[in-house]
């Protein structure tokens, strides 16, 4: 039974992987409010925290890796040139 639910948590992490960043951050944002309204079980408002946090884990490495993808594309002779970046 524990290998079962192993192997459907896996299904809904890759499925969460596959997920655009976009999506992810707007499943995010919904969660979060979800929880800011309340009116939730105890039970409901740690499968939706649980739920979040992959979410969040899964946008920060997606970021991360734009990040590191970002600095490839910056490279210039060879050399990283990172800058940082000014919000107009």
């Amino acid at each position: 039974m524990a290998e079962s639910k192993s192997k459907d948590e896996s299904g809904k992490i890759e499925e969460l992987e596959a997920m655009s960043f976009e999506s992810s951050l707007e499943e995010l944002e919904s969660l979060v409010e979800r929880l800011e309204r309340g009116h939730l079980t105890l039970d409901e408002s740690l499968g939706i925290f649980e739920r979040g946090m992959k979410l969040a884990r899964i946008c920060n490495l997606k970021l991360s890796k734009a990040e590191m993808k970002v600095q490839v594309l910056a490279e210039e002779n060879g050399k990283i040139r990172t800058t940082n970046f000014i919000e107009e």
